[in-house]
């Protein structure tokens, strides 16, 4: 395991993931050194919160004088290591790991670590559920929000860390080895950090690189081909549509592993998740809670009381027979490709925020086939509109209330209007959480306050 005393420790970043290492390294006697970009009330707050040990810090920008010494540079998963050596602010032979990796060298619990493009959060959840309704203990940490390193004092090796984890923390990654890892899809997202497709597409596999024949390897059958000519280390698993181990067919998920008969878990029919990509999500989730040796009937109870994340295809409600659904999460064009091949009625799409570099015009078969209208917001809303304005309207909208305005106005009842905007937030929010948020506010005002919650009866 690295060795941490007696060593000049330095933290880029005090977001979440960067405060937490901070806070756990300083209260183990580590010396610790912090250099953050950000001035803003919050840093300020943090800063404040962290004087009482002997730590040094900068912030408003991080400097090459401040970072030179360091032995361990720790990097938060928003900051781009390359643009740190580009701008000498690090030397190329700077040895470097990020938050996760942290997380992982002082984690006494096994770790199922949850990747993909889309459904990790959907994903990491159910099977945080599923293993709680066990009577074991787990805790359900990453990317999702409380950072791995922020909960392994309360982890033993009698616990399981379900950890989801993104492709810019697979890029930091030197020991990272879960006990189950999990592969959901790869789709495009990200270009404006990874070069390209291959390149994310290499960070996700990432996942594998360090297991061993004593862990797990869970990927969907759609990248069964990415593996002709390699073989993972781990025992490998897929979930999905054709010769897997846990299958979707039409609405309903089986499990069938080994010599055990092909059983029926779940039809769509007996959830709570809505949208048929949830299925897939379940198919995966069901296979690794066998894989634990979880019993059958405590993993169907979960998956069918499992009620979903806000702002992942949720349904807020109706009004005057319009449904208002929540999918703000959908950060890249896939995650709305997912949305709308769910939908059975025609929506008004709400769409925009900062491009991200995908291929709009892949789901341009989609968008012809189930929407009306396209409301666009943000700084993407002219590339938005260049593409799509020759299949279906395209209005520009000032702000999320006048969005949340003109969907209404352009549907009728029967129709959907569906926030799901293919682009990260942060040209107007603070993330996909207050993105949503104020979607569901505006639809609540425009509704009078009173909508037709699915619940209602």
């Amino acid at each position: 395991m690295l060795d941490f005393k007696d060593k000049n420790i330095l933290i880029f970043g005090l977001g979440v993931s960067g405060y937490a290492s901070a806070k756990f390294l300083l209260k183990k006697g580590y010396s610790v050194k912090i250099s953050e970009a950000g001035s803003d009330e919050c840093i300020k707050s943090r800063i404040n919160t962290l004087s009482g040990y002997d730590v040094e810090y900068e912030s408003g920008g991080h400097t090459a004088a401040f970072c030179r010494e360091a032995d361990i540079s720790i990097v938060s998963p928003g900051i781009n290591v390359d643009n740190l050596v580009s701008s000498g602010i690090l030397s190329k032979e700077a040895f470097v790991i990020g938050t996760l990796e942290l997380g992982f060298l002082f984690c006494a619990a096994p770790i199922i670590a949850i990747t993909g493009t889309n459904g990790k959060s959907t994903v990491t959840e159910l099977i945080g559920k599923i293993i709680i309704s066990s009577g074991r203990h787990s805790v359900v940490c990453g990317n999702i929000g409380n950072p791995l390193i922020g909960e392994v004092d309360s982890l033993t090796k009698e616990c399981i860390a379900v950890v989801e984890v993104s492709s810019f923390q697979l890029e930091t990654i030197g020991e990272f080895k879960p006990y189950v890892a999990v592969l959901l899809n790869v789709t495009e997202d990200h270009y404006d950090r990874h070069g390209g497709f291959d390149e994310y597409k290499r960070n996700k596999f990432q996942v594998f690189k360090n297991q061993t024949e004593d862990d797990w390897s869970v990927l969907c059958s759609d990248l069964k081909s990415d593996l002709i000519g390699k073989e993972l280390a781990g025992k490998t698993l897929f979930f999905g549509k054709s010769e897997v181990s846990a299958e979707v067919s039409g609405e309903k998920v089986f499990i069938n592993r080994g010599n055990s008969e092909k059983k029926l878990i779940v039809l769509e029919s007996e959830i709570v998740l809505r949208g048929t990509h949830n299925l897939v999500n379940i198919a995966c989730a069901v296979l690794v809670a066998d894989i634990l040796g979880i019993d059958m009937s405590v993993i169907i109870d979960a998956v069918k009381t499992f009620q979903g994340l806000g702002h992942r295809f949720e349904l807020i409600g109706s009004f005057q027979g319009i449904d208002f659904i929540d999918d703000s999460k959908a950060t890249n064009i896939d995650a709305t490709r997912c949305a709308l091949g769910s939908l059975e009625k025609k929506a008004v799409l709400v769409a925009g925020g900062i491009d991200k570099g995908g291929d709009y015009s892949s789901i341009s078969g989609l968008i012809k086939n189930k929407v009306k209208a396209i409301i666009a917001i943000g700084e993407a809303g002219d590339k938005i509109k260049g593409i799509f304005e020759s299949i279906v309207p395209v209005f520009f909208a000032s702000g999320m209330g006048d969005a949340v305005n003109m969907a209404t106005e352009k549907a009728r009842k029967g129709d959907v209007v569906i926030l799901s905007p293919m682009c990260s937030s942060f040209d107007m929010f603070s993330g996909y959480k207050e993105r949503g948020e104020v979607f569901q506010r505006e639809v609540f005002r425009i509704s009078g306050a009173r909508v037709e919650t699915p619940n209602d009866t």
